[in-house]
This record gives C-alpha cells, structure tokens and sequence, in this order.
C-alpha cells in the first residue's frame, strides 16, 4: 500500500512539515511539498519539494488563484513523476489564498487523470472570518476543489477561536495539524495492523469513493464509562461543523482491551452509525490488545457528511 500526501501554498505546508516531524512510516506514507515562496518551501520539511513557478518566481501568488492553477500545471509532469502506483493520495491546502485556492483543484485533476486508480482526499482550511477578501475566494475553491476529489475533509480556522481563545497560536494550529496527521495515521493504522475482524483496502477505497464531504474521526473511553465517553468524543471535534444525517457509509475500527464485552461493541457502533441512510454500507474492524486496558478507542470514517455552517445543507 502507498499513501502520498501533498501539502500545497503555506498552510499545506507546515502542516505536512509538521506530520513529517512527528514521525508517520516512511515505508507506506510519502510527503510531498508545492510552494510558491522560497522561505517556507525551504522551511518545510517532506521526502519532495517543489517550487512552483509564479511571475515572482519564489516569492509567492499574490493572493490570485489563477496564478496558483497556472503555476500547477506547468508542475505537472514534475509531480507525476515523484508518485508511484498511489492507493491514496492526500491533498492538502489552505483556501482563500492563491496558491492553495487555485493549485489545489489543478493538482487533484492532474492526480486523477494520470492515476485513475488512486483514490484522492481533499483537505481544506477555511479562513477566519476576519479576513474578509479572502472568505468568497475560499469558498469558491472549495466547490471548485470538492468537484475534483473523491472526497473532502473540510476544517474552519474559526473554530480555534470558539474553542481556544487563550491558547498559544502555535499550540492552537497545531491541532489542526493533528486533524490532517489523525486521519492520515488511521488510515495506515487500519490498513495495515492485523485485526480481529480486518477492513481491507477494497473496502476503505469503495467507501472513501463515494464522494461528498467526510468526517475521520478519533475517540476512547476507559474506565466504568468506556462506552459513552468513546462514543461522545468520536461524535464530536471542536474543528469540524459536522451533520451526520444522511451520511452515505462509514468505517469503524475498533481497538479495544481483552474485557471489553460483544455488547460493548454493539453499542459502539450502533450508536456511530445512527445517523446514515438505510442504504449507506457499514464495514467494522474489530482489533484486540493486550496491552490495553479497560480501553475502547476508536477510528471512524464517515462519508457523505454536511458542513451547514460552511456549506450550507450541500452534501
């Protein structure tokens, strides 16, 4: 299995830099970064990097996206020629920009055409509603980059400020980091470690095709409310304005402790999976540790979610 993940203008940047930092297994996962200004591009940390060709060349797009979709096609066979026989491939960019906003469509329909097989993640960043110029820009990217990816992961920067208005900057994006390395580690973690009950990449390219926004999303409980608390915090991510009735599918996989009872288990998915349509397929992996205790944690994959407050009730 290959996973490839791109990080696109600043913000895609540093938040693979940062997953490259923390450590993701080199063997399965290859980082690639495009940017269009020296300093961050050589900041950034990645097995690949790319400088994307803009008028000022390595000093970034000025804010227009036509100047990042023009700079990402010219890239294009450069890019083609880093990835390999991709299962999935991870693009990752800030919206409202220009290099992010107006690359990262480019980028995912160059992918698409050249490795039909792949199945490709969109992650956008929405800005801060006090960046006014840049919230329309935003938003049309988004349709724009939603219509060329399998599936989208969408994160509000607004969201740190409901939630984490006294903390350090650095230490507020870096959970919004952590949103982008979670699903990117879940992925290889199910995929790839032998479970109890196994979801295979037959299964996770078959639902994470299936189009529309998507939620991937970590949570655990211990102790005597090991149920309930796995079950509230998987629901929940202070980052992410998520819906999900009438999601099209989900993959759970659950690690769990040895005592950890059937019934348990049940609930768990039972109440994980309330809101998907009847005709929305359900795949479990069930995987038991030893070294766990009184524990259930939990990877879940939902595909088909709405964002009202970004997207309005559009799937």
């Amino acid at each position: 299995m290959k996973i490839y993940v791109i990080g696109i203008g600043d913000a895609g940047i540093n938040i693979i830099s940062r997953m490259k930092i923390r450590g993701v297994n080199s063997n399965i996962v290859k980082t690639i970064l495009l940017g269009s200004t020296y300093s961050s591009l050589m900041g950034g940390m990645a097995d690949h990097k790319i400088l994307l060709q803009t008028p000022l060349l390595g000093h970034g797009a000025g804010g227009k996206p036509e100047i990042g979709e023009r700079a990402m096609s010219i890239a294009r066979d450069k890019i083609i020629q880093l990835i390999q026989e991709p299962d999935f491939i991870f693009i990752v960019a800030g919206m409202g920009g220009g290099t992010g906003t107006g690359g990262a469509p480019v980028l995912a329909r160059i992918l698409s055409e050249n490795f039909p097989h792949a199945v490709i993640i969109g992650v956008a960043t929405f800005p801060f509603r006090f960046e006014r110029a840049r919230l329309k820009i935003a938003s049309e990217g988004i349709q724009r980059f939603m219509k060329e990816v399998h599936t989208l992961v969408l994160i509000d920067n607004n969201k740190l400020m409901e939630y984490y208005p006294n903390m350090s900057i650095s230490k507020a994006f870096e959970i919004v980091d952590n949103v982008v390395i979670n699903a990117v580690e879940g992925l290889v973690s199910v995929l790839t470690e032998v479970s109890l009950i196994n979801v295979d990449l037959a299964d996770m390219r078959a639902l994470l095709s299936k189009g529309g926004l998507i939620m991937i999303s970590i949570g655990e409980g211990t102790g005597v409310n090991r149920v309930r608390d796995a079950i509230e915090s998987t629901l929940s991510h202070p980052l992410l304005d998520v819906d999900y009735e009438g999601a099209k599918g989900a993959i759970i996989h659950l690690t769990i402790s040895p005592d950890v009872q059937l019934a348990e288990v049940t609930e768990v998915a039972n109440s994980l999976t309330r809101g998907i349509t009847e005709m929305g397929e359900v795949k479990m992996g069930v995987r038991v540790r030893d070294d766990l205790k009184d524990m259930i944690r939990v990877t879940m994959f939902s595909v088909g979610v709405k964002s009202p407050q970004l997207l309005g009730n559009e799937e």
